[in-house]
Order: structure tokens, then sequence, then C-alpha cells
């Protein structure tokens, strides 16, 4: 028998355009020896990220949030390891998160425009501007049943520039986007995340250091 490690099996969630959607697929397609896109799945018929997938040969579904029953039924065909949710729109019902349970958390991902706990839900970005924030950032953290409130996992900041508009500030933030995220696929894969516990608290261990 040879020593090849196990293909991990992930899928993403996108409503929207995908361009972090893109990063994983190319890093997946990059390291087919580590992991392979089954599926991404959209709210949204018309989402862009949905005929990225097709592109590159993904298969490619459209769920309606609300019906969680046929989400559950198709990631029980599918029997993705992970999920990564990329510009997903929607908080993830009960029941998906419970297909993905692990060692008191969820092995689910998503990637947030803030140096959260600032600035959760939408147009993080946006707000962060608007206030006139000096640092801003990208978070990838664990998802649970609040509203961006899972442990983190990565986080990179970036300084706001004197010159900066909101378009500059924001591409600044999407380029570490596209760096980080395929990060969290690396440790994922290498099974890397578990959640540590000692003295009353709880943290995210990677390799035993504390995010």
């Amino acid at each position: 028998m040879s020593g090849a490690k196990e293909v991990l099996p992930f899928v993403i969630l996108a409503s929207g355009a995908g361009s972090n959607c893109k990063a994983l697929l190319a890093h997946a397609r990059k390291h087919r020896e580590k992991f392979a896109a089954v599926a991404v799945i959209s709210d949204r018929a018309g989402a862009p990220a949905l005929d990225l997938a097709s592109e590159l040969g993904v298969e490619t579904f459209v769920v309606n949030h609300k019906d969680e029953g046929a989400m559950l039924a198709l990631l029980k065909r599918l029997r993705p390891r992970w999920a990564f949710l990329a510009g997903y729109k929607r908080i993830v019902g009960s029941g998906f998160l419970h297909f993905f349970s692990d060692k008191g958390f969820y092995r689910v991902l998503n990637i947030h425009p803030s140096l959260l706990p600032a600035y959760p839900g939408l147009g993080g970005y946006e707000r962060a501007f608007q206030d006139g924030v000096k640092v801003s950032g990208v978070t990838v953290h664990l998802v649970d049943s609040g509203l961006d409130t899972g442990r983190v996992l990565l986080q990179e900041s970036f300084e706001r520039e004197d010159d900066d508009d909101l378009e500059s500030f924001m591409a600044r933030g999407r380029k570490i986007e596209h760096s980080l995220y395929p990060k969290a696929l690396d440790l994922a894969a290498a099974g890397k995340i578990h959640l540590k516990e000692a003295h009353g608290s709880t943290w995210v261990s990677v390799s035993g250091k504390a995010r």
C-alpha cells in the first residue's frame, strides 16, 4: 500500500461574483493531490460563481436557502468534509452546521472583509472606510449559528493609505482575501484546525498556536 494521503473533498457556497470562489478553485486545481472541490452551491441561479465553476469542470447546484432538506440531501450525496463560504449572503441553518460537526466546532469556514469582531455583517470594507479607520483587514473564521461570531482562524491587516478612495481600499483587502483563504484550505486538508481548552477558555489551535 502506498502512503498517499486522502484527498480532502470540500464544497463552496457562493451568492455573487465569486472572486474568493475562484481563488479556492484555482488553489485546488494546483494541488489536486491534497483536495478537490466537489461542488459550488448557490442560493442564486444567476450567480457568476456558478458560471466560473462550470468553466472549470466543477459541478454546480442552486438550492433555495430556506430548503434545508434539499441542502442536506445534496450534502449527503456529495459527502464533503469541509464547506467554505465565499460571499454567501445567507446564514446557514442548524442542519447544515450539524452535517459538518466535529469535536466542538463545525467544519465550515467563512472569509469576512474586516478584522472581526469589528464590522460584522454586510459592508465591512465600506463601513470601515467611512469611519476613517487607519487599519482594516480580513478574517477567516469558523462558522457558528451567529452572524460572523465564530472563532477566528486567520487574520491579516492592511493600512489605509492617505490617497485611498473606497475602490483602492477595497482592492487592497481583496488581494489579501485571495491569498488568505487558500491558506485556510491548506490547514483544513492537513488536519491542523482544532479547538483547544484550558483554564476555562476555548480557542482555535493551528499546529499548537492559539488563534
